[in-house]
């Protein structure tokens, strides 16, 4: 047996965990051979449409007490050059970063070189004010309200050449001027914030978040495998390559280009259950920090419906306690997850970016702890609902884009190889599936999330509402019907628009037939007519125009999920 702290210990397979169940000392004995030979082939069996020469696929290691019990490589890590996936290959991890990040924080706190309830402002001296105190307590739990920072690179002109990526994330975050919610009164998960905290580690420590997490995390617990990928030029041994699927087929993935912080780490399944075990053995950081880490923060005025400590979700499933992340980005799906009391993880890694890892890493559970998992009795219908098959017809009457005038905000349904297929915005690329249960009701599987579509009624469009999602208990939209915007309504809106947050120019005008946002050196964004002065546009969200006592347009606000009235000004009359 391989322990997964030993220096000894060779790499474990990135991607996936398996975890053995009912031996109740593993470091000290042995798991019956043929009891592990039947559960290993089971884990075999949930990867098969992956594990295939034409196929990127996935890394999965699995490990009780600290004890190594399956690690396996799943499919190709570079199609182009028929290389497999071994337990040894290197992949981005895309969110699991953020933990990482925490922990430098929390060292640094432990050290009394900061304050959880330290201003932001009291390290980055030129942070302006945004309307309320925003603290690293903040930033660490997604309580502190900013805007969602890619969201406002997105909008903004490209950043100067050979300027530091984290450097220009930062500038933006500095110019915002308002605050999606004040700080603490709720929780949205900002990439943003993560990336702030990465650049609070430079400042505090005079070392880059890589250098100071390889001597502070990584080489005390022999994770020789891991680092913040912050130079986008350095060649790494073993690295996979990433990989997007669409309609028309499989495609590379772009790098991150050097952002670190709430993403850019760079491991092996191997490495990330050495770390999972740390939270058992202590060796970086003491029982008290790791315990902040791992309790949940409830923001201002919410009921205990909060689930996330600092970088990690804390859950259950199946009755038993869960601390995990999962990450996801353009050719990343990675989950990993440990079940503090029965001493068990899964680690799985993959490079491509549809895979549900997190949902894998639920089976491999639901294989090596089948007699310690509490029956599927509770929130049958998230679980494991009986689904109906519907006909084309009545899966496409569900289609088109949704909006939701209190938020406000605008999500998109569509049909993908013949599925229900929800996202927020108004594109229709990525998305979560929705399982029909009945003519009218959806599920998002392994989730609370339900959707239920209400028939259009004299004086009311067809209607979607959907529970299951947050504190918020219902979220309804109505369909957007097709607003005809004329000549004389474009004419009158057609104008230059600045922003202060963005630093951007943006001119509004007709082509094509269509009403545009000309960003320059970027594409188009096409604004659909929604209702009177109210657009839906991607990357914006819902796009409403603002009038002056004469009727005249002063300028328009953006609303979306990641920034709330964010406000364009009319350059000139």
């Amino acid at each position: 047996m391989k322990r997964v702290g030993s220096s000894a210990c060779s790499l474990i397979t990135p991607a996936m965990v398996i975890l053995c169940i009912a031996v109740p000392k593993m470091g000290a004995q042995s798991i019956d051979k043929g009891m592990s030979v039947n559960l290993n082939a089971k884990v075999d069996a949930l990867f098969a449409e992956w594990n295939k020469p034409d196929s990127p696929g996935c890394a999965v290691g699995i490990s009780k007490n600290g004890t190594l019990l399956y690690e396996k490589g799943y499919g190709m890590a570079s199609l182009e050059w028929g290389i497999p996936i071994t337990p040894a290959a290197v992949f981005p991890a895309a969110s699991i970063s953020k933990q990482f990040t925490a922990m430098g924080i929390m060292l640094l706190a432990q050290r009394g070189k900061l304050s959880l309830d330290d201003d932001v402002q009291k390290y980055i001296p030129e942070w302006t004010d945004h309307g309320s105190r925003i603290t690293i307590r903040h930033l660490l739990t997604h309580t502190s309200g900013l805007r969602d920072v890619f969201m406002l690179q997105g909008l903004a002109p490209p950043h100067e050449d050979g300027e530091n990526p984290n450097d220009a994330l930062l500038k933006l975050l500095l110019r915002a001027r308002g605050l999606n919610f004040a700080p603490g009164a709720q929780f949205q998960y900002n990439n943003g914030g993560y990336n702030l905290l990465g650049s609070i580690v430079k400042r505090i420590s005079g070392q880059s978040l890589r250098a100071f997490a390889e001597v502070n995390i990584f080489k005390p617990l022999g994770m020789a495998h891991t680092h913040f990928h912050d130079d986008p030029g350095m060649i790494v041994p073993n690295r996979v390559t990433g990989y997007h699927r669409d309609a028309s087929g499989l495609h590379l993935a772009s790098e991150n280009g050097g952002i670190v912080g709430n993403a850019g780490l760079q491991t092996t399944i191997g490495d990330l259950l050495r770390w999972e075990q740390n939270f058992s053995d202590a060796q970086v950081g003491d029982r008290a920090l790791l315990a902040a880490m791992q309790t949940p923060v409830i923001p201002t005025g919410w009921s205990d419906t909060s689930s996330y400590g600092f970088g990690l979700d804390i859950a259950k499933y199946r009755g038993l306690r869960t601390v995990a992340h999962g990450g996801g980005d353009r050719g990343i799906s990675s989950y990993v997850v440990r079940y503090p009391d029965q001493g068990f993880a899964v680690a799985i890694l993959c490079n491509l970016d549809n895979l549900p890892a997190g949902r894998l890493t639920e089976s491999i559970a639901d294989i090596y702890l089948a007699g310690t998992l509490a029956p599927r009795t509770q929130n049958a219908v998230a679980t494991k609902p009986t689904q109906v098959s519907l006909s084309t017809a009545q899966l496409s009457s569900k289609v088109g884009l949704y909006f939701d005038p209190v938020s406000p905000s605008v999500g998109r349904i569509f049909l993908r190889g013949g599925k229900l297929v929800a996202s927020e915005g108004t594109e229709n690329e990525e998305g979560v599936e929705l399982s029909p249960v009945s003519e009218t009701r959806f599920i998002v599987s392994g989730t609370p999330i339900v959707a239920d579509f209400l028939p259009a009624a004299p004086g009311r469009p067809q209607e979607v509402r959907v529970t299951g999602i947050g504190p918020k208990s219902v979220v309804s939209r109505q369909i957007a019907a097709s607003f005809a915007l004329s000549d004389e309504q474009a004419g009158a809106l057609q104008a230059v628009y600045t922003s202060v947050e963005v630093e951007g120019t943006y001119t509004v005008s007709v082509r094509d037939s269509h009403l545009v946002i000309q960003i320059p050196g970027k594409s188009d964004l096409v604004l659909q007519p929604i209702l009177s002065d109210i657009f839906a546009a991607p990357v914006l969200g819902v796009v409403k125009f603002l009038r002056d006592s004469t009727g005249f347009v002063t300028g328009f606000t953006a609303n979306s999920t990641g920034a709330r009235d964010l406000r364009f000004d009319r350059a000139k009359r």
